[in-house]
C-alpha cells in the first residue's frame, strides 16, 4: 500500500505544481474557505490510482467518498491540503494520504449496512478504524514525510524525530483556524494564552504540514479545533512514529476532531485549558 501511496501523492503533487500559478476555477467560496476545481481533480487522480491497484478498498476524501463501503481497508485522503495557499499563489501546501484497517470486532466485509459515506455512522465510525501508513507531500518543496505502522517516520527515507525542546520559552507552536465561530473563539482563547509563553506562534494554512512539522523537529506543537480526519491522518501517525504524543477528541461535525499534538517534552498543559 505504501508504494500506491507515494505513487498517487506523487503524481497529484505533479498536477498541482504544473496548475500553481495559473487561473483557478472556483466550485464554491465562503467567507472563510475555497473549494476549487483542482482539489476535485488531485482528488480523482488519487482515487484512480488507489482504486486501480486496491478495487476492494474503500476511499474516504475531503472531496467525496468511493469503493467499497465494506472494505476492511480506507484510505483517508486529503488532495489539496491548504487550498487557499494555493489559490493566492502562497507555495506552502500539501497532499495527505493514509490508510487504515479495520479494528477487530467492528462490522467488516459482509455487512448490510448502507450508511453514507459523508455521516458518522457505520461503517465509517473513525473509532472503528486504525492508520496502519501515512504520506505527506509538500509539492513545492518536494518533501514526502512517510510511515508505518511499527516503523520510523522518515524525511526522503532519512528518520525524523520530534525536537528536544522542553522549554516553552524556546517553543514554537503551530495554531490551526478551523471555519466556524466557536472553532475560532476557541482557538483565539488559546492565542491569547500561548503568545505569552512560548517562542512564536505559526499559523500555517496546512494542518498535514504543520503535525509533519512537528514530527520533524520543526514545530514542538500544534493546536486545532473541528479539524477533519483527512487533514491530520497521515501526519498523526508521522508524528507518533517520531516520538509525539496526540491528544484527540471527536468534535461536532462528522469526521471532526480536536486535537493536541505536541514533542511529548513541553509541558503543553500549561499553555491551555484542561481537554
Amino acid at each position: 500500500m505504501l508504494e500506491t501511496a507515494i505513487e498517487a501523492a506523487s503524481e497529484a503533487a505533479k498536477l498541482l505544481r504544473k496548475n500553481f500559478g495559473s487561473t483557478l476555477s472556483v466550485n464554491q467560496a465562503t467567507h472563510y474557505d475555497l473549494k476549487l476545481e483542482m482539489d476535485v481533480r488531485s482528488q480523482q487522480l488519487i482515487a484512480k490510482i488507489i482504486m486501480g491497484d486496491f478495487p476492494e478498498h474503500c476511499i474516504l476524501g475531503e472531496e467525496e467518498s468511493t469503493g467499497n463501503p465494506n472494505a476492511d481497508v480506507r484510505w483517508v485522503v486529503d488532495p489539496l491540503d491548504g487550498t487557499v495557499n494555493y489559490f493566492y499563489g502562497i507555495p506552502h501546501y500539501a497532499v495527505s494520504i493514509a490508510a487504515q484497517v479495520r479494528k477487530a470486532g467492528t462490522p467488516g466485509t459482509g455487512a448490510t449496512t448502507t450508511a453514507d459515506a459523508t455521516s458518522g455512522d457505520a461503517p465509517y465510525n473513525d473509532s472503528e478504524w486504525e492508520t496502519v501508513m501515512g504520506v505527506v507531500l509538500a509539492p513545492e518543496i518536494d518533501e514526502l514525510f512517510v510511515t508505518e505502522r511499527g516503523k520510523a517516520a522518515t524525511l526522503h527515507g532519512r528518520p525524523i524525530q520530534v525536537s528536544n525542546r522542553t522549554q516553552l520559552s524556546e517553543a514554537i507552536v503551530a495554531i490551526g483556524f478551523y471555519k466556524n465561530a466557536d472553532t475560532m473563539n476557541s482557538s483565539l482563547h488559546d492565542f491569547g494564552r500561548i503568545m505569552h509563553k512560548v517562542r512564536k506562534i505559526r499559523l500555517t494554512g496546512s494542518a498535514a504540514l504543520d503535525v509533519a512539522y512537528v514530527a520533524c523537529g520543526r514545530f514542538d506543537a500544534y493546536i486545532e479545533y473541528g479539524i477533519k480526519l483527512w487533514d491530520i491522518a497521515a501526519g498523526q501517525l508521522i508524528l507518533e512514529n517520531a516520538g509525539g504524543r496526540v491528544q484527540s477528541q471527536p468534535a461536532s461535525e462528522p469526521h471532526s476532531f480536536n486535537v493536541r499534538m505536541w514533542n511529548g517534552k513541553i509541558p503543553l498543559h500549561e499553555l491551555i485549558d484542561p481537554a
